[in-house]
């Protein structure tokens, strides 16, 4: 093999991992995508006994609707944890290569049992998402060694995939204070480092070298949205029923103008000449003159106006 081609063939895991898509989330705190997930084929939990990683792992329903949460067990079947409402949040014990699921509940009614949600359980892989780039703040503070008493420990472990070391640093929303100080040069490719931390810490992570910031990471809940099937099938039926209201209040005006031109056609009527003894009567014609034609009596046309109403 010749060089250059062996050059090219050593970019390709660079070119990859360059491409690999960020979530919203990883750029911005927040943010989040709505799309409906699909249930990955296959997919089973492969608990890690043999790492102490056990953590809570905090679900919170964001969606309209209650939900189920399903823990996918090592066969790849689903077990149910119960039942999850609106706007509420549940934390249960999982250790790192669970999986977990969280389905519709809409009995009798479309959408229900739909995939709103799909996760394993386990180290967040650090990437290169080409953020926007925030001022860097230093909070100016020695390391923090410990020891964390009373304080809920949500242990998170950070994997390195971006192209070159990284630093981590805790963001407090004001200023951020470095936490990989440990590590010489950086957090190097393809390293891990796990840190105990609290829920709804803000993690950045930053290039050593440069400080460019490369991504972010909340330590938050997995928040359980309804997804843009439910929003788009929602803003349809709201659409056909404003329609239709619209139709019901354009019947209401036909059926007021046609008792209008009928009223208008028994006054016509009613002013009758002594021709009506034989038969003969006036009706107003499409043009709006008085035209012979055969008699009609007057409750016969309040009959008709009645019906029509």
């Amino acid at each position: 093999m010749t060089p250059p081609i062996r050059s090219l063939l050593s970019l390709l895991p660079l070119l990859a991992a360059a491409a690999a898509p960020c979530a919203p989330e990883m750029c911005a705190p927040g943010a989040g995508s709505s799309i409906c997930p699909t249930a990955t084929r296959g997919l089973k939990s492969e608990p890690q006994t043999d790492e102490p990683y056990l953590e809570n792992v905090y679900f919170r329903n964001a969606s309209p609707f209650s939900v189920e949460l399903l823990h996918v067990d090592h066969t790849g079947e689903e077990v149910s944890h119960g039942f999850l409402s609106p706007g509420l949040r549940r934390g249960l014990p999982t250790l790192h290569g669970d999986v977990w699921r969280a389905r519709a509940l809409r009995v009798g009614q479309t959408g229900d049992r739909r995939l709103l949600l799909e996760h394993r359980i386990g180290v967040v892989k650090l990437k290169d998402c080409e953020c926007q780039q925030p001022s860097f703040v230093d909070c100016k503070k020695p390391p923090f060694k410990g020891p964390r008493d009373q304080l809920i420990n949500d242990p998170v472990v950070f994997e390195n995939h971006a192209n070159a070391p990284v630093d981590l640093y805790w963001w407090n929303g004001t200023c951020e204070e470095l936490i990989s100080w440990d590590e010489v040069g950086g957090v190097q490719q393809h390293a891990r480092k796990p840190i105990l931390s609290t829920q709804g810490h803000n993690f950045r992570v930053r290039e050593a070298y440069s400080g460019r910031m490369l991504m972010q990471h909340t330590l938050n809940d997995l928040v359980i949205r309804s997804c843009e099937e439910d929003a788009e099938r929602e803003a349809e039926l709201f659409a056909l029923q404003e329609q239709a209201w619209s139709l019901e209040a354009e019947r209401g005006l036909l059926r007021e103008k046609l008792a209008g031109e009928l009223s208008k056609l028994i006054a016509q009527i009613g002013v009758q000449t002594a021709s009506n003894a034989s038969g003969v009567a006036y009706s107003v014609s499409v043009n709006g003159f008085a035209t012979e034609s055969s008699a009609i009596s007057v409750p016969s046309l309040r009959v008709l106006l009645l019906t029509e109403k």
